[in-house]
């Protein structure tokens, strides 16, 4: 995620309030020392990600809507660019929400969360969620569980978001990727991502959120219209790796993502853009 110097110089001399909209966040019940792998556990002890923590290639279906607990796959604020973020409790009662935040390349299991408290069928907008929420300057992945006034995994949550990553543009305008609230439950094995776009127009970059404890190994194949590659990465514990891809051009491709052992517990997707407009677009990996 790169801009010249000159998309800076306008981003400073442009008002942040010509973009920002009225804001409602969530009240802040403090901070957590749960770390996230202990969350994760929490979750799965309930039910919710029992097949995916097993680390055994067993068919799932990702749901398209509230969960007790979802990710958004990539979140920050860095440069010129943040995130705008909405969280959606979809009961009649209100929700406590433990929010982490896992920085990119960090590979530390070990962060606590922030615990929101969510008002009834109410809905939460940020205009720099990173920023606001968790106080970082950097991209990462966050990771939402609904809990109960102990802590514990609440399974009965039902918990949405959305999030948009957006920077100004050289006309004056914004350019933005959308990474919409996903399941935490992704089955195990290989996913693909396609649609994507590169070569003497397009850029693409992938990228792998690795939210097992252990660093792991994924083989990667580019197939496009224009050409073939492929390569294998080493992707941390808890940690989110975003990497140009390699060579080309390749037209429009597919990226094939292949984890050597055969597991669940990560996201993968490809993300193009249009090196003049800066029109862009993410395509998550599917089995």
């Amino acid at each position: 995620m790169k801009r010249t110097f000159v998309m800076f110089l306008l981003l400073a001399a442009v008002s942040h309030g010509a973009f920002a909209a009225e804001e409602r966040k969530a009240e802040v019940v403090g901070k957590v020392s749960t770390p996230f792998l202990k969350a994760l556990q929490g979750v799965s002890a309930q039910g919710t990600t029992s097949s995916m923590l097993s680390l055994k290639p067993t068919p799932n279906v990702v749901l398209e809507g509230a969960e007790s607990a979802f990710i958004f796959p990539v979140a920050g604020s860095a440069g010129a660019f943040r995130t705008e973020a909405v969280i959606f409790n979809r009961l009649s009662r209100t929700q406590l929400v433990d929010v982490y935040f896992l920085p990119l390349g960090a590979g530390n299991c070990n962060v606590g969360a922030v615990r929101l408290r969510l008002d009834a069928n109410t809905w939460y907008f940020y205009s720099n969620f990173v920023s606001d929420v968790f106080g970082q300057a950097t991209f990462g992945s966050v990771v939402a569980f609904g809990v109960t006034s102990t802590g514990a995994a609440d399974s009965s949550a039902r918990i949405d978001g959305n999030a948009r990553i957006w920077s100004v543009d050289l006309g004056g305008g914004t350019t933005s990727q959308n990474f919409p609230a996903m399941s935490i439950a992704v089955p195990g094995g290989s996913q693909s991502a396609f649609g994507l776009r590169k070569d003497e127009f397009y850029r693409t970059n992938w990228g792998i959120f690795n939210y097992d404890s252990v660093t792991r190994t994924f083989d990667l194949i580019f197939n496009g219209l224009r050409g073939y590659s492929t390569m294998s990465v080493n992707i941390p514990p808890c940690s989110l790796i975003q990497q140009a891809v390699p060579g080309g051009p390749y037209g429009s491709f597919e990226v094939y993502f292949s984890p050597r052992d055969g597991g669940g517990l990560y996201y993968a997707y490809g993300s193009s853009v249009d090196n003049i407009s800066g029109d862009a677009w993410n395509v998550p990996g599917r089995q």
